[in-house]
């Protein structure tokens, strides 16, 4: 373990000289690869060996590690990082790992794994990174946290030196002294009361980084790879055996502006950003019921479905000349207004169709027969089959929704509806109705 460990430090802080080293290898390459000329080749190995010799020299593991041992303590090991509530907040880092879970809540706790975070300044988030390189689940910090630090034992005999590596590195896992600050969020939180003297905890609610981090790659893993797929075989009607899990009317918010790095180093992974889940209220939704209380299908739930196109009706109507009474006239009153309300009678209708069958039949149905025939289309029972099956109920219907709709339109100060528009309303009711019925399923085919 302690080998494997050890390894993997001294890949991290390999990679980070080869990345320093990168800019000046490429241009000695190109000069090998475009150039003959012994003196330039010459001068080009020369150039890259006096750049690359302070790099080499800063990356010794010695050197490296002994440098990073002492910029350790501007970093502060975190699960709740202070600057997520106001950048400037000069307010202690916290780090919790034994938090008691609550199945009501969702928290730090809830996690499975807890991610560690670090705050303190950007530039020594390299060190962060040295500190997190983990192998089979242990890292420097699980040894440090454990008061030793075996796999950088392999660095160096010296056990004075290692000493002060661990004692530099242990400074990094928490503040020596937890303080709040005046740019945090703070809560006076009343604790004792006798008399007139009143005691408070001082709360300073913290962001979890730790939290964030892992929705934000719930969140992200559902948009990319092999969730985009499963998403793509559903836009194509074809199957697959995942289970296609999104997060829908996520929102983003931002912390660090273009500076994300001043957060934390998580935050920087994010590149600043967190979610934040829909959390609005359910959109409230009538229950269909049948209308047994009703004496007639033309009662307040449809004039409110409908008021919009009432309203609108009625504005077009009191602009209208008495003279106007052309196609273009006709055409919108009718495609504007009379058969989007018929719409809206159709879909209510339908809705009242879809539930159990026999409740017209109850003895405490108050509502007008004719309706009832239209809306239990499925009742069982042989009297009421017969009856609907005359249609003489389609007639009374479209009448009954004449003389709603006129009552609805009132307004004799600017027009007046009588006999002529109450046939007409009727008529065109009675075509809707009609077409309604005929594709109504029946009984046979429910």
């Amino acid at each position: 373990m302690e080998a494997t460990l050890t390894q993997a430090l001294a890949d991290y802080i390999e990679q980070r000289k080869q990345a320093k080293l990168e800019p000046f290898q490429k241009a000695l390459n190109k000069v090998l690869e475009k150039s003959e000329n012994e003196i330039e080749i010459a001068a080009a190995k020369g150039e890259y060996a006096e750049k690359s010799a302070p790099i080499e020299d800063k990356f010794k593991l010695i050197n490296w590690i002994s440098d990073a041992a002492k910029r350790a303590k501007q970093l502060s090991l975190a699960t709740h990082a202070p600057k997520y509530s106001h950048g400037d907040s000069k307010a202690s880092s916290v780090f919790i790992t034994n938090i008691e879970t609550n199945p009501n809540y969702v928290n730090t706790a809830s996690l499975d794994v807890i991610l560690k975070d670090f705050a303190g300044n950007s530039a020594t988030f390299d060190v962060a990174s040295f500190l997190k390189v983990s192998v089979n689940g242990e890292s420097l910090i699980t040894q440090l946290q454990q008061n030793h630090a075996q796999a950088l034992r392999a660095f160096t005999d010296n056990d004075e030196l290692l000493q002060i590596w661990v004692d530099g590195f242990k400074l990094a896992l928490a503040d020596e002294k937890l303080s709040s600050h005046n740019l945090s969020k703070q809560v006076y939180f009343p604790v004792k009361l006798e008399r007139n003297d009143v005691e408070y905890h001082l709360l300073c609610p913290l962001f979890s980084s730790a939290l964030a981090h892992n929705l934000h790659k719930k969140v992200t893993d559902t948009r990319f790879g092999d969730s985009k797929d499963i998403r793509d075989a559903r836009r194509s009607n074809k199957y697959d055996e995942r289970m296609d899990i999104s997060f829908p009317n996520t929102a983003v918010q931002s912390f660090g502006g273009s500076k994300p790095q001043n957060i934390s180093q998580l935050n920087s992974e994010r590149y600043g950003q967190n979610f934040l889940l829909n959390t609005a209220p359910p959109t409230f939704q009538a229950q269909v019921k049948p209308p047994i209380n009703n004496t007639s299908l033309f009662n307040r739930q449809l004039t409110y479905k409908v008021s919009t196109y009432l309203r609108d009706f009625k504005a077009f109507l009191s602009k209208l000349n008495p003279e106007e009474n052309n196609f273009k006239v006709r055409y919108k009153r009718d495609y504007h207004f009379i058969l989007p309300i018929l719409d809206q009678l159709m879909i209510h209708a339908a809705n009242i169709q879809t539930l159990p069958a026999g409740w017209a039949s109850e003895s405490h149905c108050k509502l007008k027969p004719a309706h009832a025939l239209w809306l239990d289309v499925y009742n069982p029972h042989e009297g009421f089959k017969r009856e609907r099956e005359k249609l003489d109920w389609q007639a009374v219907i479209a009448a009954d929704f004449a003389s709603w709709l006129i009552k609805q339109l009132k307004n004799d100060e600017k027009y007046r509806l009588g006999d002529i528009e109450h046939a007409y309303f009727s008529k065109v009711c009675l075509h809707q109705l009609k077409r309604f019925e005929h594709n109504t399923p029946k009984l046979a085919e429910a």
